[in-house]
């Protein structure tokens, strides 16, 4: 009996995570519906730029405004292109997206960054696209 028990917890977890994951992408597509940008979106719902950031990437739910698609695809071409570059290359006048999409490009695997693991002195990052990642 105690297996069954077991068994019905779990599935009840896993309807509770899909209905909070399914809640969470409507919310969002509401939010950047609504021109809300992601600092906006995370204050809102009282959590981290970066916890945002995971959700949007662990969900594949990201949204992008028209200004911010023309970074990310500038963002795409410097990977695609396979040298190493930096956030300036990327935008310089909007840093804050910039920086959202190349955390997402690391959380990803597309890119590593020069900072990484190095115990030296905070210094611009040069991002280096990794060859074979999606």
């Amino acid at each position: 009996m105690t297996g069954r028990r077991g068994r019905s917890q779990l599935s009840a977890a896993r309807i509770a995570a899909e209905d909070a994951r399914r809640i969470f992408i409507e919310e969002y597509r509401f939010l950047r519906g609504s021109l809300m940008s992601h600092e906006s979106i995370a204050r809102h719902l009282g959590i981290s730029l970066a916890t945002l950031q995971t959700r949007v990437m662990r969900y594949d739910c990201l949204i992008l405004t028209a200004a911010e698609q023309r970074i990310s695809d500038r963002l795409d071409a410097l990977i695609e292109a396979g040298e190493p570059f930096t956030l300036e290359q990327v935008s310089a006048l909007d840093d804050g997206t910039a920086l959202w999409l190349i955390g997402t490009a690391l959380g990803r695997g597309r890119i590593r960054s020069s900072q990484a693991g190095s115990g030296r002195p905070r210094r611009p990052s040069v991002y280096i696209p990794v060859r074979g990642a999606p």
